[in-house]
């Protein structure tokens, strides 16, 4: 658990919960686990900052009862928590866990309806945590159960909720998003509605806010050439798949440029629309279709304009820094290297899952360290190389480094390892792979996709895979707008077809990308112009960097101690400099007889006597501790 730190104003001291023993500080409990997943749906109400106290309790009451008859008509289970100061905690345990990006969009949208709602503790699967019931509160007291008993919490904890809860959550907080079942179609009676016809007349006695529309519109631009011919003559453009979705993007394109529905219906009688409204006219569902579909458009519409203002309002210190890009046509020999080291992890089989993610960006960050140097290889350790790939796990950037050292074919190419005495880390190189004894050579697009540079620590929150799928959107598709199919982007990415609809519903969901049925396109929109996500992955960044400042001070620290102590012998078994000193003399005797003799003290040594060869201790240390090879004397 979290435990609170006065002087930092956050949760940020960890410890461990006590069977029995109440923390003496505000506490909380993360809201994912290890695998970030989540167990339990955490609601966090915040009365509003200003306003009197009984209006801001009033807000939080409101949205409270809201969201709690969502869950109720849903069969979600759930109790409350109250704090003295009127913020509540709404729990939901879920029958099974679920990844946080399955919850994210849930929570996206409950932003937007409840305004007291603060997503935060569920959106950062690293951090995230909340204080649940009888835990202390910072402004005093502490957090009681609300409506029930503990034996009532027990019992929801228990029983759960139904499973698939999130899925009619969010269908019953935003039923517009979501298509209802033809059971639910309501019947019509009278007329000409008995025969399952709906006229002209019909399609313009549709619902509300007919006059409302998208301002200011997300674009002014022409509508796409082939608009009018589908529109007057039904024709269907080859880029989709259906007449119903060349609707729906019709819809949309007008939504987006500042169109309403009172506008749309005003087209009903004019001949360069006669198609378009027969697909409606045509069909007993007609009214109920065009309600849906045209709240569709507007919703999206009304997102893409949300991300270019949010984008216009961005600091200028958000764009992203393009370093060592190189460029067409004379593409730098390093992008034709790090274009040739990613097909190799696509294709070689070395690795899979996340981990071919991973390894691309380690590659990635590998590259941009070496464009950096000037030269054909570059020193760097693996907590740097952790950083530059999207602050990736450190662990996981040591273990992608060593597969790619040791498998054979390898782009990558160990040519020095690290040296205790100049406090330097490996030197690497990028070298032409190879799958069964044959070189790997990419594509002149896909050197084009290769550019050299960090990977933005905002990927790291949204997903490397998200990442990849978008890297490639740009490189086979420059221009913002332009469409390609899902099937055409998992081949060019060489990912499955449902890695390419993961990774667009995350692109789409921030406002990077665009898509509908068999056509996905990217915005102008960047990762740095995501304010939430953009201020989350840099102070992981920072925190990151700040860790590894002293973990990297204290292991230079402990060898400069080592190599001015002792020699490579003496410290063969042992992990510290203290278990050295404490043991020296008995471990010396029992496992390396006469080795005082061989290795005296330098301190002991007469002042005429040749001191040991630094350099050979130096290789003698490297070779018994971590298994190095002398491959050349010269």
């Amino acid at each position: 658990m979290r435990l609170h730190d006065a002087k930092s104003g956050k949760y940020d001291d960890s410890t461990r919960l006590y069977w029995g023993r109440l923390p003496d500080r505000p506490a909380a409990v993360m809201t994912h686990d290890r695998a970030e997943r989540v167990g339990t749906l955490y609601f966090d109400f915040d009365p509003p900052k200003s306003g009197n106290l009984a209006d801001r309790r009033a807000a939080v009451v409101r949205d409270v009862d809201r969201i709690t008859t969502w869950l109720d008509a849903v069969g979600g289970r759930w109790f409350i928590d109250v704090s003295p100061r009127g913020g509540v905690h709404l729990y939901v345990p879920l029958r099974e866990s679920v990844s946080q990006s399955s919850i994210r969009p849930l929570y996206r949208e409950l932003t937007a309806l409840l305004p007291t709602l603060d997503a935060q503790p569920m959106l950062n699967a690293e951090q995230g945590c909340i204080t649940i019931p009888g835990s202390r509160c910072k402004g005093g007291g502490f957090r009681t159960l609300l409506g029930g008993t503990l034996d009532d919490a027990l019992e929801t904890l228990d029983r759960r909720s139904e499973p698939g809860l999130i899925g009619r959550l969010r269908a019953a907080a935003t039923p517009g998003l979501f298509l209802s079942s033809r059971d639910s179609e309501p019947a019509h009676h009278g007329g000409r509605g008995d025969t399952g016809d709906v006229s002209s007349s019909d399609v313009t006695d549709l619902v509300i806010d007919d006059d409302y529309a998208v301002d200011p519109a997300p674009t002014r631009k022409p509508v796409p050439w082939w608009v009018a011919d589908f529109c007057a003559h039904g024709a269907v453009p080859s880029h989709h798949q259906s007449p119903s979705e060349s609707r729906q993007a019709v819809l949309f394109h007008h939504a987006s440029r500042g169109w309403s529905l009172t506008d749309l219906r005003a087209t009903t009688h004019q001949p360069a629309w006669a198609a378009f409204w027969a697909t409606y006219t045509s069909r007993r569902d007609g009214r109920r279709l065009l309600a849906i579909e045209w709240t569709k458009a507007i919703t999206h519409a009304r997102g893409r304009a949300a991300a270019k203002i949010a984008g216009k309002s961005s600091d200028s210190a958000h764009k992203p820094e393009q370093v060592h890009t190189g460029g067409m046509p004379a593409l730098r020999p390093i992008r034709w290297k790090l274009a040739a080291a990613r097909k190799w992890i696509l294709e070689s089989g070395e690795f899979s899952g996340k981990q071919t993610f991973s390894a691309l960006a380690v590659v990635t960050a590998l590259a941009y360290a070496i464009s950096l140097s000037g030269r054909g290889s570059a020193t760097m350790g693996g907590r740097w190389l952790a950083v530059a790939a999207g602050v990736l796990g450190d662990d996981t950037t040591r273990l992608i480094l060593r597969k790619l050292i040791a498998a054979e074919g390898s782009p990558v190419r160990l040519i020095e390892a690290w040296s205790a005495r100049t406090h330097a880390g490996d030197r690497l190189s990028l070298v032409t792979p190879q799958i069964a004894g044959k070189p790997v050579h990419a594509a002149e697009w896909e050197a084009f996709a290769a550019r050299p540079e960090p990977v933005d620590p905002v990927w790291g929150e949204l997903g490397l895979s998200t990442w990849w799928v978008h890297t490639i959107l740009t490189a086979i598709e420059p221009s913002p707008g332009a469409a390609v199919s899902p099937r055409a982007l998992a081949a060019a990415a060489r990912v499955s077809p449902a890695t390419v609809s993961r990774a667009t519903a995350g692109l789409a969901a921030e406002g990077m990308a665009d898509y509908g049925h068999g056509w996905i396109s990217r915005t102008d929109r960047s990762p740095r112009r995501v304010p939430l996500l953009t201020a989350v992955a840099d102070q992981r960044r920072d925190d990151r960097i700040a860790r590894h400042q002293r973990e990297r001070a204290d292991f230079w620290q402990f060898w400069d101690l080592v190599l001015d102590n002792w020699s490579a012998r003496e410290i063969v078994g042992y992990t510290s400099a203290s278990d050295v000193a404490a043991d020296h003399d008995a471990y010396m005797e029992s496992v390396a007889p006469g080795a005082r003799r061989d290795f005296p003290d330098p301190g002991s040594a007469p002042p005429n006597d040749v001191a040991a060869d630094p350099d050979e201790l130096a290789l003698s240390l490297l070779m018994n501790e971590l298994g190095a090879v002398l491959i050349d004397e010269n």
